[in-house]
């Protein structure tokens, strides 16, 4: 009898000390499982450039100078202007749908067109006739803080910020004058003269002759890539005339596609930011293959 007591009673023992270890072993992978993600979720910005992007650096600053609308479309940073993967220029289907929204959004049907609207990115833009607004904007509140200017617009807006049409848009030219949209013309000139070349409006010559004299432009008048977004971000919010701070709006989606790629956030794995220096030097001088990359 004492036996089978002691036999069970090891037994309960021995129950009883798997059941600690597998609870162990359980507690134990969950941490390393949340370490892990952790570690994966927070390193540092710069751990997360693009390591496998073979585009010249040149190409490289066009993606990210058009990095919001080339998330926006879902396209993919390791390809020029985010479309052009080898064999895509023998896809007809794929070509069109480009030539279609370059009609659709920019008029664009050819090489004549191609020039016209990216030069005209280049030289004026939209901040040309953001500038003609502000300057008479400045006449009608030229005298007033932004805490003034917020005022004003809870006129119309209870709900006005610093973030509103109004305030957003007379600070910024106060700070840069037209070039306070100068990055919204950049960043589309560098990602539409890319879809140009893919579909043959232009040739890489071209394309890099315009995109490089634009690049440069922005490159003068912004300190880094944070100031660049900002003013593409403006521009758009500009263009649709909204107040930033309204949940629903585009230029709130835009700003949270920003802060996504920004951080390195899904979907968006890679921070283009940090795979490319703003102060880059860019080239007009061919030296890829067609597709844009680099020799091996």
């Amino acid at each position: 009898m004492r036996s089978d007591v002691t036999e069970q009673f090891m037994q309960e023992i021995v129950s009883t000390l798997l059941l600690l270890f597998l609870v162990c072993a359980g507690i134990l992978l969950l941490f390393w499982g949340i370490r892990v993600l952790w570690l994966r979720t927070h390193k540092p910005r710069e751990k997360k450039a693009a390591t496998d992007i073979h585009l010249s650096p040149t190409l490289q600053w066009m993606n990210t100078a058009g990095s919001i609308l080339l998330a926006s479309n879902k396209d993919d940073f390791r390809y020029m202007g985010g479309v052009f993967a080898p064999g895509d220029e023998q896809d007809e289907k794929w070509i069109s749908k480009i030539k279609k929204i370059l009609w659709d959004y920019w008029q664009i049907q050819g090489q004549r067109t191609a020039l016209e609207e990216m030069s005209h990115l280049v030289h004026t833009g939209m901040r040309r006739y953001y500038g003609e607004e502000m300057r008479h904007l400045e006449r009608l509140y030229g005298g007033y803080s932004e805490e003034q200017l917020i005022e004003t617009a809870k006129q119309e807006n209870p709900k006005a910020n610093e973030d509103s049409f109004l305030p957003k848009m007379v600070m910024a030219y106060r700070r840069y004058g037209e070039d306070a949209l100068l990055g919204w013309d950049v960043g589309r000139c560098a990602l539409i003269s890319q879809w140009c070349y893919y579909v043959g409006y232009l040739d890489m010559q071209t394309m890099l002759n315009i995109t490089v004299e634009a690049g440069e432009k922005a490159q003068a008048v912004f300190q880094n890539w944070e100031e660049m977004m900002e003013s593409y971000l403006l521009g758009g919010q500009y263009w649709l005339r909204e107040d930033a701070n309204n949940p629903e709006s585009k230029t709130a989606k835009r700003w949270k596609i920003y802060e996504a790629l920004w951080n390195g956030w899904e979907p968006y794995n890679m921070i283009p930011y940090v795979t490319i220096p703003f102060d880059t030097p860019l080239s007009k001088e061919i030296i890829t293959d067609q597709y844009g990359r680099m020799p091996a």
